[in-house]
């Protein structure tokens, strides 16, 4: 079975969309760490943080005392994973949503098949499979089903446990549920429904393995699932894209678009007679 991933240009924005948000998350959680250990030095002081730090852009809306806003700061991770685990759930939903038009698009599903599966979230891993007659790793479809629910909880039920999410929780396999422990160093089996749902950082660093892990295994199932005509014209219309300066003849052309699918097309195997079929589709 093939592993490597076949670095496309809607795959590539998404790593870079993944890393960037990876980034940004672990930013803010480190800042808000770095930002209550800054303000031991104040610790004691009576006066509000405008008045202390008055060049900090924004502070007046923080218009609190050190010890007010060191209590916040300190339980930042709950709220910033509950802003964040969407946020990963959201990207990783637009890249599949790419992965079923090009299955569309590839001839394995009708148009109104791919449609019905981008809806939701809910649908999305279970349409590839059915397009590409792949499957998707047990354990990583029960946490992002179980990450969605949460995500669901929140928006919809007050932040309170649905059964849904019960029911779920309890059909987890023994493999699934020291999965869930290994990233999150806790198990969801106690929840009850109407109890608290809660985020954190162990839920968003869950959260962003799993979509990595998920990304992967669709791009895999994509490898053997669409034609090779398919993957010859997305490299000729990723060179297109990224060199739209390019005027070299089709002897030029044929050498940049090989250079192009061995390096980021490689597990395909594109020969030059595919490579030269798409100039002609072209």
């Amino acid at each position: 079975m093939r592993t490597a991933v076949v670095r496309f240009a809607d795959y590539r924005l998404y790593e870079q969309k993944r890393v960037e948000a990876s980034n940004a998350m672990m930013g803010l959680l480190a800042g808000a760490q770095l930002a209550s250990h800054l303000l031991q030095l104040t610790e004691g002081s009576e006066r509000l943080l405008p008045e202390v730090f008055p060049r900090v852009a924004h502070i007046g809306r923080f218009n609190l005392t050190t010890e007010e806003a060191r209590s916040i700061l300190n339980a930042a991770d709950t709220h910033l994973g509950a802003m964040s685990v969407p946020y990963s759930l959201a990207l990783h939903e637009d890249y599949l949503k790419t992965c079923l038009d090009l299955l569309a698009r590839g001839g394995c599903c009708t148009t109104a098949q791919a449609e019905r599966a981008k809806a939701r979230l809910a649908l999305q891993h279970r349409g590839i499979e059915a397009a590409t007659g792949g499957a998707f790793q047990l354990d990583g479809l029960a946490q992002i089903d179980t990450l969605r629910l949460m995500r669901n909880c929140m928006i919809h039920d007050g932040g309170r446990a649905s059964a849904a999410l019960v029911s779920t929780v309890q059909s987890w396999t023994t493999t699934t549920e020291s999965a869930w422990r290994k990233l999150a160093h806790s198990t969801l089996r106690h929840l009850q429904v109407g109890d608290p749902v809660r985020f954190g950082h162990a839920e968003l660093i869950l959260s962003l393995a799993v979509t990595k892990s998920l990304a992967r295994q669709a791009n895999v199932l994509l490898q053997s699932a669409l034609p090779r005509s398919l993957w010859a014209d997305l490299v000729l219309a990723d060179l297109r894209e990224t060199d739209p300066g390019f005027a070299g003849d089709g002897r030029q052309l044929l050498r940049k678009l090989r250079g192009m699918a061995r390096f980021n097309y490689g597990p395909i195997k594109l020969e030059e007679a595919d490579l030269s079929a798409a100039i002609t589709r072209e």
